[in-house]
């Protein structure tokens, strides 16, 4: 199921490569300096974990992603109970964000997504806490998930940058009557120190450097063609400003109980506060990725109005007295997500239709995976795995390739000499084999193959050589 999702285009490249690299570590493939300095880091170290005891076969990365959705969920229905609603209210609420449009293309994409909307319930919660009781523990909350953000996603790490500045408007007026400043650098000195002391672990270890500053410009580029195509020269003429505007009008349409709450409770600031802060700080997140290109595309933000939408249900007491409005209003919300998907990922909306129509959309990806399932059996393939994460997965396992990573292959790039008992290599004129480090050291050997080599598999894009 997952690798159909994968060859549909449904997962970005960014969760492929994270499951790949996941496999990779399990296998104890993958050098230490790497796995130390992975990003995103909390989804890599649990996906590795989860890949290293299950068996051959589990998707690691579907099973976590279930499981955090699942505690989302349970979270939620523990919550709203709590909060006073009626059992069937209360179910009917959960599943209406659990299966939310925007919340079920986080979990197709893949663990970091689908954490990244748990920090982020975290954090919200966390806001209306420190606003009722600014005490070390909600202090500490709202640091953890700041950090949590910063290290499950780059759009996290986005988000957290946006929120230094607004952290202020969330907070107790009392406590901005005494030493605003201590009170900020507390809430950011754990993402700030970890941030330093991670960049400090890539430069040390070779391999990794400054790589996980910038996401795929790939990703955003498409993701900027995509709403080019929905919306023409845009609505305002700045790109940056666009995209907060799509925030705005994705948490309309996916969520109208939140515009409508804060409406109701518009004077009471101590309400108000905390979602405005996130709404905000989502739009502005959406800006700064465009504007800087550090933090991929802000097709991710399109999972904030379900998790406000359950934190206005649980916090706001006027919700629940309107409850039979508020749960109509979470059913729009949830047929409204699927134009919100649109208007926030219209490339991934473009992928789904196409793979409910039974269309393949990534056909190079699923080459690479065929090319991987073709290895099965076969030990010592040359193959660059960075360039084409997909193989791995097809395979199921990284032992017996000689990825990049390894002397073998930088030796044989190096030297431009190759003793391997086998060659994978992608057509040099097609995606990543544009990029594929065999293609660039040897120009000829996808057409020519190497001496004393025969082909022995090939498809629509790979060919893998034997030596004889």
């Amino acid at each position: 199921m997952a690798k159909m999702a994968a060859t549909a285009g449904l997962v970005p490249e960014d969760a492929i490569t994270l499951w790949s690299n996941a496999i990779t570590a399990s296998d104890s493939q993958m050098p230490i300096g790497r796995v130390l300095a992975a990003y995103p880091t909390i989804p890599f170290l649990a996906t590795t974990l989860l890949e290293s005891v299950s068996p051959i076969g589990i998707s690691a990365p579907v099973l976590l992603t279930a499981c955090v959705l699942a505690a989302l969920a349970s979270v939620w229905l523990v919550s709203f109970r709590r909060a006073g609603l009626p059992l069937l209210a209360a179910l009917t609420a959960t599943v209406l964000l659990a299966l939310h449009p925007a919340l079920l293309r986080a979990a197709i994409a893949g663990p970091a997504e689908i954490m990244l909307a748990g920090f982020l319930y975290l954090l919200s919660r966390s806001l209306y806490d420190i606003r009722a009781r600014s005490a070390a523990p909600e202090v500490m909350a709202v640091a953890l998930a700041m950090l949590g953000l910063t290290f499950t996603h780059p759009m996290g790490a986005a988000l957290a940058c946006a929120a230094v500045p607004l952290l202020v408007f969330a907070l107790r007026p009392e406590l901005l009557a005494g030493s605003v400043i201590n009170l900020i650098v507390a809430l950011v000195f754990p993402t700030l120190f970890c941030v330093v002391a991670f960049t400090y672990m890539s430069w040390v270890f070779p391999g990794s450097g400054w790589s996980f500053l910038v996401a795929p410009s790939e990703g955003l580029a498409a993701w900027t063609v995509g709403f080019s195509r929905l919306f023409g020269r845009g609505l305002s003429g700045s790109l940056a400003i666009d995209a907060g505007i799509a925030v705005a009008v994705a948490l309309l349409l996916a969520a109208p109980v939140v515009p409508v709450a804060i409406g109701w409770i518009l004077r009471r600031r101590p309400l108000v506060g905390p979602p405005v802060v996130i709404i905000v700080m989502t739009m502005a997140a959406a800006g700064i990725a465009v504007v800087t290109g550090l933090f991929g595309d802000p097709a991710a933000l399109a999972v904030m109005p379900p998790i406000l939408a359950a934190v206005i249900m649980v916090r706001v007491p006027v919700v629940r007295e309107r409850l039979a409005f508020a749960v109509a209003l979470l059913v729009v919300g949830w047929i409204g997500g699927i134009a919100g998907l649109v208007i926030l990922d219209p490339r991934g909306a473009i992928n789904v239709s196409v793979a409910m129509d039974g269309g393949r959309m990534d056909t190079e990806r699923a080459a690479a995976i065929n090319l991987g399932n073709a290895t099965i059996g076969r030990d010592g393939i040359l193959v660059d795995t960075f360039s084409a994460p997909a193989v791995v997965l097809g395979r199921g396992r990284a032992k017996g390739l000689l990825s990049p990573s390894d002397d073998a292959f930088t030796f044989g790039v190096r030297f431009s000499r190759i003793e391997a008992p086998f060659i994978a290599v992608p057509d040099p004129l097609v995606g990543a084999g544009v990029q594929d480090r065999l293609n660039k050291a040897f120009p000829t050997l996808y057409w020519r193959g190497a001496p004393g080599y025969r082909v022995v598999y090939q498809n629509a894009n790979w060919r893998l050589f034997a030596r004889d």
